[in-house]
């Protein structure tokens, strides 16, 4: 199995916080680890997450939260946008919008889109194994990838 960690649940596993859907949502993450999970996420993830935790640490000063972040390369795989998963994520823009379901602001650069674009590639990449995005936000993701909640996922 492999699962894709999406902004949500990258924001989750990273938070300096301690609420409780932050703490079941990072001992989740280990389980699946422990058990043999293949786990990545994306650049576009990292970055929206690191904003993110760069503008709170400007009101808060604490860096925990990104040293969470860059805890988390450790364990898992971060993928790089190409130019071929641009590409893809063009065309489900595009096929979501003349469908009038769009998933963004139309000025808004639609990372779910690029998230489903490499979730769609990986899979092509690994024929016959499982790929799941792990997110709060199935919706917006299930017409082009398959995505569900994290809390539904295990091994």
């Amino acid at each position: 199995m492999i699962v894709f960690l999406d902004s949500g649940i990258l924001g989750l596993v990273s938070s300096p916080s301690n609420i409780s859907e932050a703490r079941e949502c990072k001992q989740w993450l280990y389980q699946l680890l422990a058990r043999g999970a293949y786990v990545v996420s994306s650049d576009i993830c990292d970055y929206e997450v690191r904003r993110g935790l760069m503008l709170a640490s400007l009101t808060q000063p604490r860096e925990q939260g990104i040293g969470n972040l860059e805890a988390l390369a450790e364990i898992i795989d971060f993928l790089p946008i190409t130019k071929q998963a641009l590409k893809k994520a063009a065309k489900f823009w595009a096929e979501a919008r003349s469908q009038g379901i769009p998933t963004a602001d139309t000025k808004n650069i639609d990372a779910d889109m690029i998230i489903c674009a490499q979730c769609q590639l990986f899979q092509e990449e690994y024929p016959g194994q499982y790929v799941v995005i792990a997110t709060t936000n199935v919706k917006h993701l299930e017409r082009f990838a398959e995505a569900e909640n994290w809390r539904n996922i295990s091994l």
